[in-house]
């Protein structure tokens, strides 16, 4: 199967104009914001580059294809633009949280603070924020507070229980999450908090409630993705394939369990069998710098540097932060 490469390119299509957001448009687009599914939008910011809404729109549909970064972007500019909507603020915060870049996050909870100070979502998004900067005494300091007066809420026990297992206190971990369960027996984040805390205590209770997870929402591949996790983990590498291969039968586009098949493959040195898993994956998500990078990998093992080379440089066209391809470049230009 012949490899596609994507580079940057001018977006020749753009109307003349003086605004900071279409002058930055007119200089390059990136080939992710000429996807079939995201050219529209980009077409539409192109004629009306201040409109707010647009660059939001487009940041829901690059969020959907995994990629933070331009998320990011356009969420900033969708901020930049209408700094009184809330939904735009709190959806840039909500990402920020999300990429670990605790203190912009914090910037932007303290302005929506500033607008609704007992809000419980935005003071629970603060505790959320130090977490992701590896906070936990403020983070668990916020979320005590709101225990005090809300003990059976269960998105205050979901974060309770991630700052004790951000604390390597398991038990109490477990114990936050059990509550959760009894409180809301049908919150799947409350449940998913659980199995994986089991998951990475390895106990196979986490099976147990993978699969619960499952049946809550048959259509939903995670479980099986995470059950081949934890199979992989426990150093069961028939049985990983095989919840791997589970998770793409029922989701054909589930890009992250080709890629750990194919890195399991090529561990075994399985190199045609891992380049298919890649090859799919860069396939069902062309925008997925990882399938990029797993491709440079199958190439450094054909010795093939060159070719190696290009598809690590594309692994960092779609995501410039992924350090396993920044530093395969730099080992082959040591060479």
């Amino acid at each position: 199967m012949s490899s596609k490469f994507f580079f940057i390119l001018p977006l020749f299509f753009l109307i003349a104009c003086s605004s900071p957001e279409q002058e930055e448009e007119q200089q390059e687009v990136h080939p992710a914001l000429l996807n079939p599914v995201i050219r529209p939008y980009t077409e539409a910011i192109a004629q009306d580059s201040t409109n707010a809404n647009l660059y939001f729109q487009r940041a829901e549909m690059l969020n959907r294809l995994e990629l933070p970064e331009l998320t990011q972007k356009d969420l900033e500019t969708a901020v930049r633009l209408d700094g009184k909507n809330t939904t735009f603020r709190e959806s840039l915060a909500a990402l920020l949280i999300d990429q670990k870049l605790s203190e912009q996050a914090l910037t932007h909870i303290r302005i929506l603070k500033q607008q609704a100070p007992t809000d419980t979502n935005y003071i629970l998004m603060e505790s959320e924020a130090y977490l992701a900067g590896g906070n936990t005494k403020d983070a668990d300091q916020i979320v005590q507070v709101l225990l005090a007066s809300k003990p059976r809420n269960p998105y205050i026990l979901l974060n309770a229980s991630k700052i004790k297992a951000a604390e390597k206190d398991t038990a109490a971990a477990i114990a936050y999450a059990k509550t959760l369960t009894e409180a809301a027996p049908k919150f799947y984040d409350g449940l998913y908090q659980l199995a994986d805390l089991y998951s990475a205590s390895k106990q196979k209770e986490a099976l147990v409630w993978y699969e619960r997870l499952f049946q809550l929402d048959t259509l939903n591949a995670n479980p099986y993705f995470d059950m081949g996790k934890y199979y992989q983990s426990a150093g069961d590498v028939g049985k990983a394939k095989q919840y791997f291969v589970k998770a793409v039968m029922v989701d054909k586009d589930f890009v992250k369990a080709y890629l750990d098949y194919g890195t399991l493959l090529l561990a075994e040195d399985s190199i045609d069998k891992a380049d298919r898993q890649f090859q799919i994956a860069t396939e069902v998500a062309p925008a997925n710098a990882e399938a990029y990078y797993g491709k440079g990998l199958i190439y450094l093992k054909k010795g093939n540097k060159e070719l190696a080379a290009n598809f690590f440089d594309q692994a960092l066209v779609f995501n410039s932060r992924h350090e396993g391809a920044k530093a395969a470049i730099a080992q082959l230009k040591a060479k």
